[in-house]
């Protein structure tokens, strides 16, 4: 009980500090403070560091977090859940993926930000810029993978899965900010808004076991 009560806090205080920073970044951008100034700067130097083979893999990269691929990676999972009977891990998997949606998505409209002008190629993208949907998702989708699995697989598989659960996000935000398509703040933004959103559903999960 005092085990599952310190999991519980430790989840929605991480949750909470998580909010926290997504709430600080989004108001400096509404504001255009510091952080704004110094999105003008990593957006003129990411400019800088293209070479034509390095184009492809972040292209490559960041189509891994496109809509149809996260839909095709969440079938799977949704898929192998109502295999397995694991309602309780269908519901959070369903949950966090629509709910992290739907905050980046009305997020978008109410902050209203231009993406950047400056983007490479043809690799045009449309609607606004902040939060980033990319970040967010990949990030909500990695740590809901972590939850759901990361207690079923062998233990010599856990590093492995730890170190996807890491990369993933981090290799999809890096590809928004090469590609110019986002800034460094819509990135930081769209990780602290879905790392908010999970813990806090995985709060709620654990808070609702007998």
């Amino acid at each position: 009980m005092i085990k599952d009560l310190t999991v519980k806090q430790k989840l929605f205080g991480v949750s909470s500090i998580a909010l926290l920073f997504f709430v600080l970044i989004a108001l400096d951008v509404i504001f255009d403070g510091a952080l704004v100034k110094f999105d003008q700067v990593v957006h003129s130097w990411s400019l800088g560091w293209h070479t034509p083979l390095l184009d492809k893999i972040v292209f490559g990269i960041t189509h891994l977090g496109n809509l149809s691929t996260m839909l095709f990676y969440s079938m799977i999972i949704i898929f192998f859940l109502f295999w397995k009977k694991e309602w309780k891990s269908l519901r959070f998997y369903l949950f966090g993926m629509l709910g992290s949606t739907a905050l980046f998505s009305g997020i978008k409209e109410l902050v209203d930000r231009s993406r950047p002008s400056s983007y490479i190629g043809d690799f045009h993208q449309h609607g606004y810029s902040f939060p980033s949907g990319h970040s967010t998702m990949s990030m909500t989708f990695a740590l809901l993978i972590f939850f759901l699995f990361y207690s079923k697989v062998s233990k010599e598989y856990r590093t492995t899965l730890t170190i996807f659960c890491i990369l993933f996000p981090f290799l999809i935000g890096f590809s928004r900010i090469y590609l110019g398509v986002h800034y460094f703040s819509d990135v930081m933004g769209g990780f602290t808004l879905g790392i908010f959103w999970v813990m806090l559903m995985a709060g709620v999960r654990t808070a609702a076991k007998p």
